[in-house]
């Protein structure tokens, strides 16, 4: 995690996925949560930040306030401000998000739309208005 540490708020992280943990189905919180295990099927629905370590995989769709991906994501990403990809980072599948970083060395297979208007990146996330009420 300390890659992550310089943008992102410590004090909000509410959940650690352990590395020898295997969740299935939708997680939704308003704190950010911490990838070092799997994720499969479902979605990431939060209002902080969504960390997917290097040893960390997701097999779902996410949509979080800022994406900081250094492991392997199968799906999704919309991102309010933020998503970063760090040099390990793996992602297939598609971005809408207002800033992008995207280190040398990363594996992206998808398209990327960047969005400024949150109303905007809301509508064409491809979320029922429930997911974003948490």
């Amino acid at each position: 995690m300390a890659l992550f540490k310089k943008d992102v708020d410590m004090n909000r992280l509410d959940t650690l996925i352990g590395s020898g943990t295997i969740i299935e189905g939708t997680i939704t919180s308003k704190e950010s949560v911490c990838i070092e295990g799997t994720v499969r099927g479902g979605k990431i629905i939060t209002e902080g930040s969504v960390i997917v370590s290097e040893k960390g995989r997701v097999d779902a769709d996410i949509f979080a306030d800022m994406v900081m991906l250094g492991g392997e994501v199968n799906g999704n990403i919309v991102s309010r401000n933020k998503l970063e990809i760090t040099t390990k980072g793996k992602l297939r599948g598609d971005i809408k998000t207002g800033s992008l970083v995207i280190a040398e060395g990363v594996i992206f297979e998808g398209k990327c739309q960047m969005i400024t208007d949150e109303r905007n990146l809301k509508a064409q996330a491809g979320f029922e208005d429930d997911d974003m009420q948490l």
